[in-house]
């Protein structure tokens, strides 16, 4: 059996929004952009939601913003995707790596206000794979420092942390939709804050600053606009709303499929538990199950992490790793001061880390198969 890493498939409703968007004639930002905000914001709890062309430039928006600058400093994981960091430091900011938690893989609290000085004016936590951050600890470190706190909640669309939406628990959340999320319009992002000034400000700031977007003139507004400060391109198109749209008629349903096979993927690999750690997951809390993260036993292993993917692969299994910590690749050694040394938790963690298949189109049949693969490899490698 081949099991792909993703698949991903677009189902009629999907065609159909595009196509309707195509026939209007407008497809840059306007009503289908408008009215995917209003979705994203009940999702996330939010009273403002602004789509802007990436996650990434979601977070460098809200940073610039908060007036983030040379000078300051901003606390954040190491232990994720390059976007968080660069954000920062296109903001002219400098980042301050920490530590991660090595159960639940996400930024460790108590790291975080060991590393904060007078320079240090945000924390941006990342809740990986989907699962949320410890925001009550977070939250009561933001206050006393009087930090901002925004959540690179790119993994997270749909999960909550006791009780409420992720995007309504930080000053601002910064959602993906690229190709592999839960929900994607090809590229894409979306602030969600309950912040009305944040929210006006990052969408300002996405079309160049512009007083009045092409939509507002088209639609019997005034020809004339005035440009009010230093502004970017990042905004979203109606192309890739009504995409997003066309998937969030289905979005109760996906997630439902997500987790009904990551309960699979529990059940079959619970007997292993000697060998394979399997993801976090409390009852306190809503995992998103963006990704199946599983964390291997070494010491129960004759082969290592590496050696262990390519064993799977040539059985037809895809896999990935998330991630690689930033301060290993070429760029970072340069300019980040800690290293591998600081960074115990993360340290190991990468080295145990492999990433399993799951997306909608994923059959359990296919999750059972990648189980039975995973038992065989014990049986064959195991100590």
């Amino acid at each position: 059996m081949k099991v792909p890493f993703f698949r991903l498939k677009f189902g009629p409703t999907e065609k159909k929004a595009v196509l309707e968007t195509i026939q209007t004639g407008w497809v840059t930002t306007g009503p289908k952009t408008r009215r995917f905000e209003e979705e994203i914001a009940k999702i996330a709890g939010t009273k403002y939601a602004v789509a802007v062309s990436s996650c990434t430039a979601g977070i460098h928006l809200v940073l610039k913003s908060l007036n983030i600058g040379p000078g300051d400093e901003i606390i954040t994981s190491p232990f994720t995707m390059v976007a968080s960091m660069a954000s920062i430091l296109h903001c002219g900011a400098e980042p301050v790596p920490v530590d991660i938690d090595p159960v639940t893989l996400n930024i460790d609290p108590h790291s975080v206000e060991k590393k904060i000085t007078r320079k240090t004016r945000a924390v941006i936590p990342v809740d990986y794979a989907g699962w949320p951050c410890e925001y009550n600890q977070l939250k009561k470190i933001a206050r006393k420092h009087k930090l901002h706190l925004i959540d690179d909640a790119a993994h997270a669309l749909g999960a909550k942390y006791r009780g409420k939406f992720i995007g309504s628990v930080a000053d601002a959340a910064v959602f993906s939709f690229y190709s592999t999320k839960n929900i994607t319009s090809g590229e894409g992002g979306m602030v969600a804050t309950n912040s009305r000034r944040l929210a006006e400000r990052v969408r300002h700031l996405s079309l160049h600053a512009m007083t009045s977007s092409g939509w507002k003139r088209y639609s019997g507004g005034s020809w004339r606009y005035d440009i009010t400060d230093l502004g970017y391109k990042a905004n979203m198109s109606d192309l890739l709303a009504a995409l997003a749209l066309g998937q969030l008629g289905r979005f109760e349903k996906m997630q439902e499929k997500r987790r009904l096979l990551a309960q699979r993927y529990l059940k079959n690999l619970n007997a292993f538990d000697k060998y394979i750690e399997a993801p976090y997951n409390d009852s306190d809390s809503v995992h998103a199950w963006h990704l199946f993260v599983i964390k291997l036993n070494i010491s129960r292993w004759r082969i290592g992490r590496d050696r262990l993917i390519a064993e799977l692969e040539k059985r037809g299994v895809g896999c990935g790793v998330h991630f690689i910590p930033l301060y290993r690749f070429s760029y970072f050694k340069k300019i980040l001061k800690p290293g591998p040394s600081d960074f115990p938790n993360c340290e190991k963690t990468f080295k145990r880390v492999i990433t399993l298949p799951l997306y909608p189109d994923l059959t359990f049949k296919e999750v059972d198969y990648i189980c039975d693969t995973i038992a065989r490899l014990i049986r064959r490698f195991g100590r």
